[in-house]
């Protein structure tokens, strides 16, 4: 068995707080006239990797339940965890005993850390700044050096201003992760080379939808499809420059024009 093995996770752990309920607030004037909105449909092609940190005393629970299970026979017990945390870099030796390997699988969660996805009563999330963070990289990408509008203002600082997302909560449509990634890193600190472990909640191909607000449409529909077709290949999510939260668009549908109606 692989340090680098896909392990599922279908037990209801409690790994993160979940956000509060709210209740719903509306403004006295709605947007028509102000903003056209656009609905986006995006199909995931592979995973989707959570990118906040969760307690590591969640992540020694899950290196003992994986590295020591149940059902094990105590010789595979000790092999996989000495195989382990030697390719981990820790210091382990065959004739250690089960009490000194959970020692060193406490030692090794205390000093690393694991990453999920904000949740509410609907499951997980990506939340609307996700969005809007990766509108503005591939707009500052796409278009640096131009200057758009009358104000003439540089890309990025033109949308930033410009466009919003309506949703605050781009649920995954999950209430738990399709499974957990073990990712093996490698850092130098003071101590000299070392191994870092860092265990990831994925969801797999999500579909999700959000709506977009243009101020007076002001972002042209080409410059869109530009936006979205790099956005499809840099990703959304945590590890992205490993090709994970890539996607294709299977939706852009205009849904409100600022000039077909007057606002309240």
């Amino acid at each position: 068995m692989s340090t680098a093995e896909i392990v599922n996770l279908h037990d209801a752990v409690d790994f993160y707080d979940p956000e509060p309920e709210r209740p719903e607030y509306h403004s006295i004037w709605s947007d028509k006239g102000v903003f056209s909105k656009y609905v986006v449909t995006l199909q995931f092609t592979g995973w989707v990797m959570g990118g906040i940190p969760q307690n590591p005393e969640v992540i020694e629970g899950w290196i003992r339940t994986k590295m020591i299970g149940k059902d094990a026979d105590a010789a595979q017990i000790r092999a996989y965890v000495i195989k382990t945390m030697d390719e981990l870099g820790m210091e382990v030796s065959p004739d250690m005993t089960m009490d000194e390997l959970n020692a060193v699988a406490k030692r090794v969660a205390a000093e690393q850390h694991g990453n999920t996805f904000k949740r509410d009563a609907l499951g997980f999330y990506l939340g609307d700044y996700q969005i809007k963070a990766a509108l503005k990289e591939v707009t500052n990408i796409l278009f640096a050096g131009e200057r758009w509008g009358v104000t003439r203002k540089g890309p990025k600082s033109f949308l930033a201003e410009r466009v919003y997302v309506d949703e605050q909560r781009i649920h995954l449509g999950r209430t738990e992760p399709d499974g957990v990634h073990l990712q093996i890193g490698h850092v130098t600190g003071p101590q000299g080379p070392r191994s870092t472990l860092t265990y990831v909640h994925y969801v797999d191909q999500p579909t999700v939808s959000f709506t977009v607000s243009s101020l007076h449409d002001l972002v042209t529909e080409d410059q869109w499809r530009q936006m979205f077709v790099l956005m499809q290949k840099s990703g959304i999510g945590a590890l992205r420059s490993m090709g994970y939260g890539q996607f294709v668009v299977t939706g852009f549908e205009k849904v409100l024009d600022f000039k077909s109606t007057k606002a309240k």
